[in-house]
C-alpha cells in the first residue's frame, strides 16, 4: 500500500498497489458471495484487477488491519474509448473517453455508515484533479448503487445488455460536471415529493428499470437518467443537446 490518503470516522484510507492483489481479490470474492444478488457486482478477471491495481487509482478503506471497502478508477485507455463508444451509441454526445470507476464494495458489517459515498467523493476529486470523464457501470436494477452515483453528479447516458440478468447502465460524470450540490438537492427533492413527480419537468414517468427498450428510446431522443427507485428510472431532457 502507498501512504495513507485520509481518514473517515475511525477508518484509514490507502491507495492500493499491485502487491495487494491477493488481499483485494479475497475481499471482493468473499463480499460478493454475501450479496443478496451476486450479479450486482460483476467480478474483475484476475488480469483486470492486477492491471487496475498496478496502473489505476485503487482505494482501500481499512478498520485497523482489516480491508472493509474498495473503489477505483481504471486508467486503461482502450477501455475508456470502448466505454465512450457504448455511450455514444446510446445518445451520441461526441464523447472521446470515459474511464471506468469500478470495484465499489463495502463489507456487509460496515454498510449504512456512508462509506460508499465517502469513497465516491474521493474518486470524484481525483477525476476532477485529472480533468477526466469517469463512468460507473452498474446493474440497471441496483437502485442503491445507481443513486450513489446519481447523487455525485453522474448521469445515466448509456445502456448495454448481456442478456439474462446482466443489463448495465453507464453512468457518466463528465469533467465539467462539478455542480454536485445541485444534484444532491435535486435528489432530495424527488425523495421528499409526495408523488415523486410533482417537481420534475420533462420526465418520462413510467420507465421500468427492466424496460431496456424504452430506456434506449429515451436516451436516443435526448433524455438522460438522473434518479431511480426500485422500479423506475427518472429521465430529464438534455436541453443543451441538438436533436
Amino acid at each position: 500500500m502507498y501512504s495513507k490518503q485520509s481518514t473517515f470516522k475511525n477508518y484509514n484510507l490507502y491507495q492500493m498497489e499491485k502487491e495487494d492483489f491477493t488481499l483485494v481479490k479475497d475481499f471482493l470474492d468473499r463480499q460478493r458471495e454475501k450479496l443478496d444478488r451476486i450479479e450486482f457486482f460483476y467480478p474483475y478477471k484476475d488480469s483486470e484487477l492486477a492491471e487496475v491495481l498496478d496502473k489505476g487509482y485503487f482505494l482501500g478503506l481499512f478498520d485497523g488491519q482489516k480491508l472493509i471497502a474498495t473503489f477505483a478508477i481504471d486508467y486503461d485507455e482502450e477501455y475508456a474509448k470502448q466505454i465512450a463508444d457504448i455511450i455514444n451509441s446510446s445518445c451520441d454526445i461526441g464523447l472521446d473517453r470515459a474511464y471506468e470507476s469500478s470495484g465499489l464494495m463495502v463489507d456487509e458489517d460496515y454498510r449504512g455508515q456512508g462509506i460508499a459515498g465517502f469513497l465516491m467523493d474521493k474518486i470524484c476529486v481525483e477525476a476532477s484533479r485529472k480533468n477526466i470523464n469517469i463512468c460507473g457501470v452498474v446493474q440497471i436494477c441496483n437502485a442503491a448503487s445507481m443513486n450513489t452515483f446519481f447523487s455525485r453528479g453522474f448521469e445515466l447516458r448509456g445502456l448495454y445488455s448481456m442478456g439474462g440478468v446482466y443489463d448495465f447502465g453507464y453512468l457518466l460524470r463528465r469533467a465539467e460536471n462539478t455542480n454536485l450540490q445541485n444534484m444532491e438537492n435535486f435528489s432530495k427533492l424527488i425523495l421528499q415529493s409526495p408523488s415523486k413527480y410533482d417537481i420534475i419537468v420533462d420526465v418520462e414517468r413510467e420507465v421500468s428499470n427492466s424496460d431496456i427498450a424504452t430506456q434506449r428510446r429515451m436516451l436516443a431522443e435526448g433524455y438522460y437518467g438522473i434518479h431511480c427507485d426500485k422500479k423506475r428510472i427518472f429521465y430529464i431532457r438534455d436541453k443543451e443537446r441538438k436533436l
